[in-house]
C-alpha cells in the first residue's frame, strides 16, 4: 500500500492485490507535486518503471516543475527495475542521496522542495538470494515543510487579460514548463494568432477535433503545437473529453480555456476502457457534425499527437479526393509501416485498406453512414476495430502519406505502455517540411492506382528469396529486419504493401492471396514461407476476401518482395 497525506487529508492512496501484480495495474513511482503556500495538489502521476522507457514522461513532468515546489517521489512494487541511468542521474542532480543505491524490490520515498533543500528521505532495501527477491518495507516518511508565503510564488507577470487567466491556471496545476515559468513564459500561439491578419491566415481550415480525456498535459503538448503550425484556427478547433466533469476534467477545461478554442465535456460512463472509448468516439462525431454543421468533413485528431507543419497543407490537397471518390473512407496522417529511417518522400500518398486512424479525415458522408450503424451503448466493440469491419467499411479504402503528418508521442493509454510506444512509435516518420506539394494524385483513383501499382511492379527489380531469412543481410542492400508493425494485418492495398527501405521503394506482395500475384516472373522464389519445414500443401493461414472483387482467395504465407526505381 502507498498512501500520501498533507495536512491530515489523504491525497493518495494505492493497494496492490495479485491481480495487480500479475497485471502490473499498480506500481512504479508515483509523484505528487503540492503548491508550498496552499499545500494545494498540483499534480499527481504513476509511471511505469518497471518496464523499458517507463521513466521517460516522468523526466519529462520533473523537468518542467517549476522551482519551489514541494515534490513528493515514492516507489511501490518495482519501482526502478527498468530506470534509466539518465532519470537517476537526474534525480541525484536534483538531491536525492540514496537513490544511486536504489534496485528492484526497494522501497524508497523523496519529499522536497525542486531546486530547494530535501525535507525527508528514505529507504528499505529488499533482501533475498539468487532468483528470489523479498520486497522491502514497510517505509513510514514524515515530514514538515516551511509554507512559503503566496506573493513569493506568484509570477510578476502583466496584470489583466490572458496573464490573468494564466496565473490562476499555474497556480493550480502543474507540469506545463515555459508555459507557467515565471522568468521566461513562452508566447502563447493563441496571442500571436490573434494578431494575423486574415490573409496571414490563407485558406478557410478545416475543422479539427481533439479526441481526448483526462490527460491534460498531453493534450498541452498537443495543442501547443497544433495552434501554432500554418493554417491553424483556435475558431475552428474543437476539444471533445471524456470524464469526470467535477474532477480530471477541471485541468482540461481550465487549459482549454487558456487556448481560447471550443471544449465539450462529457462522461461517457462505465469501467470497460474499450466499450468507455467507443461511447466516446460516438459523442466526438455527433458533436463535431453539430458544431461545424456547414462543413462537409471535419479532422480527427487524438490528444496525444505531435502534428507536421504540413499538417493542414495536406489535408487541403487531399480533401478534394475524399470529396469526389466515393470509394474512399477516409485520409489518414498516419502511416502504419513508415519508419524514421526509411528514407521516404513526403510528396508520395498511397490507398490503404486499413483506416489507419492518428489523424484522420472524416467526411459528412462517411459519418452519416456509420453513426447509424455504431455499437448500442452496452454493445462491447473497439471502435477502431469496428470501423473496420467489411459490412462497415464495405470496401472504401484510405488514403495514407508515405511519410507521416503526425507522430505518436502518449507512452500511457487505454491500450499502450511504455514499452509499446518505445517499440512501435517512437521510430516512425515525421514530416519536418513546412509545405509540401503532393504529388500524382491524379493517380488514386481505384483504376489509376492499379495501373500504377502494376506499372512499378513489372518495372521493378524482382528479389529472388528462395530459402533465404529476410532478415539476412545479402538479402537487400543495407538490410536487417524491416521492424515493421506485426501485430495484426493492415496498411495493404489487395495484400500489397508499399513503403521504402533505405531509400528505396519496396513493394511487398502476399502470394499467392494478392491479385498482383499474377505479375510474379517465372521462376522467381516467394521470399519466405510461414513455416518452411512444413508441406507445401499446409493448411491455409487464413481467407482473404478482397473488398474490391468477388472471388476469395485462400492465403499461403509466402511474400514476394519487390523494389522498385
Amino acid at each position: 500500500m502507498l498512501e500520501v497525506t498533507v495536512d491530515d487529508k489523504m491525497v493518495l492512496q494505492e493497494e496492490m492485490v495479485m491481480a495487480d501484480v500479475k497485471f502490473m495495474k499498480r506500481g512504479g513511482l508515483y509523484l505528487v507535486v503540492l503548491n508550498p503556500a496552499t499545500a494545494v495538489v498540483m499534480h499527481v502521476s504513476r509511471h511505469r518503471t518497471f518496464e523499458r522507457s517507463g521513466d521517460h514522461e516522468l523526466l519529462r513532468i520533473l523537468e518542467d516543475v517549476q522551482p519551489g515546489r514541494i515534490l513528493v517521489l515514492a516507489a511501490m512494487h518495482e519501482g526502478f527495475m527498468q530506470m534509466s541511468d539518465l532519470t537517476v542521474n537526474y534525480l541525484r542532480k536534483l538531491g536525492s542521496r540514496t537513490i544511486l543505491d536504489m534496485t528492484m524490490g526497494d522501497r524508497w520515498a523523496w519529499i522536497w522542495t525542486k531546486e530547494g533543500r530535501t525535507w525527508a528521505e528514505g529507504a528499505v532495501f529488499a533482501s533475498g538470494e539468487d532468483s528470489l527477491v523479498v520486497q522491502g518495507g514497510p517505509l513510514r516518511l514524515h515530514a514538515r515543510p516551511q509554507r512559503t508565503a503566496l506573493a513569493d510564488v506568484e509570477c510578476a507577470w502583466p496584470r489583466g487579460g490572458h496573464w490573468d487567466a494564466r496565473r490562476t491556471f499555474c497556480a493550480q496545476f502543474e507540469g506545463y514548463g515555459d508555459l507557467c515559468s515565471c522568468w521566461s513564459p513562452i508566447l502563447f500561439p493563441v496571442d500571436a494568432h490573434k494578431a494575423k491578419s486574415v490573409a496571414e491566415r490563407g485558406m478557410r481550415t478545416i475543422p479539427t477535433v481533439i479526441v481526448a480525456s483526462e490527460r491534460p498535459l498531453l493534450l498541452h503538448r498537443c495543442l501547443l503545437r497544433l495552434v501554432s503550425v500554418p493554417g491553424a484556427d483556435p475558431e475552428r478547433t474543437l476539444v471533445v473529453a471524456d470524464g469526470d466533469l467535477q474532477g480530471g476534467l477541471r485541468e482540461v477545461r481550465a487549459l482549454i480555456n487558456l487556448y481560447g478554442i471550443k471544449f465539450e465535456g462529457h462522461d461517457a460512463g462505465g469501467n470497460n476502457v474499450t466499450l468507455r472509448i467507443t461511447r466516446h468516439y460516438r459523442t466526438v462525431m455527433e458533436v463535431a457534425f453539430r458544431i461545424f454543421s456547414l462543413d462537409p468533413y471535419v479532422i480527427l485528431l487524438e490528444e496525444d499527437l505531435y502534428v507536421a507543419a504540413d499538417f493542414y497543407s495536406y489535408f487541403a490537397q487531399t480533401a478534394p479526393l475524399l470529396a469526389s471518390d466515393p470509394t474512399l473512407y477516409c485520409v489518414s496522417a498516419w502511416n502504419d509501416l513508415a519508419r524514421d529511417d526509411s528514407g521516404g518522400d513526403p510528396r508520395l500518398v498511397m490507398r490503404s485498406e486499413t483506416m489507419a486512424g492518428l489523424g484522420w479525415l472524416l467526411s459528412r458522408k462517411v459519418y452519416q453512414d456509420v453513426i447509424i450503424k455504431w455499437p448500442g451503448h452496452d454493445k462491447f466493440a473497439d471502435w477502431d476495430m469496428w470501423m473496420r469491419l467489411p459490412e462497415v467499411q464495405q470496401g472504401r479504402e484510405c488514403l495514407v502519406p508515405e511519410v507521416s503528418r503526425t507522430f505518436h508521442f502518449g507512452a500511457k493509454g487505454a491500450h499502450l505502455t511504455d514499452y509499446f510506444q518505445a517499440n512501435f512509435y517512437v521510430h516512425t516518420s515525421f514530416n519536418t517540411l513546412s509545405h509540401v506539394t503532393l504529388a500524382n494524385l491524379d493517380k488514386l483513383s481505384p483504376a489509376a492506382y492499379e495501373q500504377h501499382l502494376k506499372e512499378l511492379l513489372l518495372g521493378g527489380v524482382h528479389l529472388d528469396g528462395g530459402a533465404v531469412n529476410p532478415c539476412n543481410k545479402t538479402l537487400l542492400p543495407r538490410n536487417s529486419c524491416l521492424r515493421l508493425w506485426n501485430l495484426d494485418l493492415r496498411a495493404h492495398h489487395k495484400l500489397l504493401w508499399r513503403l521504402r527501405w533505405k531509400g528505396t521503394p519496396l513493394l511487398m506482395v502476399g502470394w499467392p492471396a494478392s491479385p498482383f500475384s499474377v505479375l510474379k516472373p517465372q521462376g522467381t522464389h516467394v521470399l519466405m514461407r510461414y513455416d518452411p519445414k512444413k508441406p507445401a500443401d499446409e493448411a491455409p493461414v487464413y481467407i482473404y476476401q478482397s473488398p474490391n472483387y468477388s472471388s476469395s482467395i485462400v492465403s499461403a504465407s509466402a511474400v514476394t518482395v519487390t523494389p522498385y526505381s
